[in-house]
């Protein structure tokens, strides 16, 4: 196995979701699945994993990511640029008659444009043809999926983020046409004769739960088998660091491997790969230094300047996900709660909120906290600990909570 911390992993560098895998692709036999959860969870490593493994039962899957879509049609373009590597893989039977139809939709989906509000003399109007059309293309791009008479699974990763993209590109009728888009999956896609022969498997880091549910469509994803990735227990946890100690020839042993695991907290791969890598390179540098007293500033450096990338992500996605002001309210809610390794008790967290909120009464104080707890617990910001007997809202990943601290502190 090697130290990666970053780009998806495959291969024998894949390790300790073998059974999620095949968990996923039972799942995949009857229903689509919807798997959020905040970046570097390895959602993209798990997902390739399930198209690898679906492939061995002789299924075609294809992968696209929309996060740099701005509408409806990018979508569409996508999607159909992911078609073309499958024509080598389709019998010589179904091959022409295949390629000619992509070609033909191609040039529909160059030629037809959609006019946003704002951006043109033209008004849309959500009922009129132009919505028709791009709902008609892409039933069309199925059709075609569905008359090669073959089981296909089509992973679509950042959908969230392309339906906010299109919220706040167009801010006449972006919701609406989010809607309209989301009941076209839910719906007509289903619709389509034979449709059980494409199934989707939809990823994101930003909550398409939080989007649905602040607008009222929540019903549109209730079709979704809703899934998400758990964190690593206690000992796959060290028996991967473990794995990388003998990779890299490190002593590391149990106790080492264990502390590195309750310092990371929440054990997720990437993040203990992550606390892996500081710890090679400070044992590289600190060669007669006791490895253990090495983890607790191994930890620290994950966080400074220059490291940090990753965990800008979670402040940022608060912004695109609540906008500015309760996303600025949710930032306070989580400094404050980062100032104690244990977390906060809920009755403090309210009142930091009422302090922001002095034209407020506690009616509305008391729904915006639980609205915002519920979308910080949701997204793997905090989780409710009460195992000392009271409720503490606390940091799953202490990295992420010392990021916090050092990110609010002068």
């Amino acid at each position: 196995m090697d130290n990666i911390a970053g780009t998806p992993v495959e291969g024998d560098n894949f390790f300790g979701r073998s059974a999620e895998v095949l968990r996923l692709a039972e799942i995949l036999e009857n229903d689509d699945i919807l798997l959020l959860g905040p970046r570097r969870i390895g959602k993209t490593s798990i997902c390739r994993a399930v198209m690898a493994q679906v492939r061995t039962n002789k299924w075609h899957a294809i992968e696209i990511n929309v996060a740099a879509c701005e509408d409806e049609l990018a979508f569409l373009a996508k999607l159909h640029d992911a078609l073309a590597p499958e024509l080598s893989t389709l019998s010589s039977k179904i091959k022409g008659t295949f390629t000619n139809a992509v070609d033909a939709l191609h040039a529909r989906i160059k030629s037809f444009k959609i006019p946003i509000p704002g951006a043109g003399p033209v008004e849309v109007n959500l009922a009129d043809k132009v919505a028709e059309d791009w709902i008609e293309l892409g039933n069309d791009v199925l059709r075609l999926l569905i008359q090669a008479n073959q089981r296909w699974l089509i992973y679509i990763d950042e959908l969230p983020i392309m339906l906010f993209n299109i919220i706040r590109n167009d801010d006449k009728t972006g919701v609406q046409r989010v809607r309209l888009f989301l009941d076209w999956f839910r719906n007509d896609v289903r619709a389509l004769p034979d449709s059980h022969s494409i199934r989707w498997l939809v990823s994101g880091s930003v909550g398409l739960d939080t989007l649905v549910q602040q607008h009222g469509m929540a019903d549109t994803i209730n079709s979704l088998n809703h899934q998400n990735l758990v964190a690593f227990t206690e000992e796959v946890a060290k028996a991967m660091l473990l794995k990388l100690a003998e990779r890299y020839q490190l002593e590391l042993g149990e106790e080492a491997a264990g502390k590195l695991v309750a310092e990371v907290q929440w054990a997720q791969p990437y993040y203990l790969q992550k606390a892996f890598h500081h710890l090679r390179h400070r044992a590289s540098i600190d060669k007669d230094i006791d490895i253990i007293s090495l983890i607790e500033p191994s930890i620290n450096d994950m966080v400074q300047p220059g490291s940090d990338n990753d965990f800008h992500h979670w402040e940022q996605r608060l912004t695109l996900q609540l906008g500015a002001n309760q996303a600025a309210h949710a930032v306070a809610l989580l400094s404050f709660a980062a100032k104690d390794f244990t977390g906060a008790r809920p009755e403090n967290l309210l009142a930091v909120l009422e302090g922001r909120m002095p034209n407020d009464d506690a009616e509305r104080h008391r729904e915006v906290f639980i609205n915002l707890r519920d979308i910080l617990q949701r997204d793997a910001y905090w989780w409710p600990d009460e195992r000392s007997g009271d409720k503490r809202y606390r940091f799953h990943l202490e990295p992420l909570r010392r990021w916090w601290i050092r990110r609010n502190t002068l």
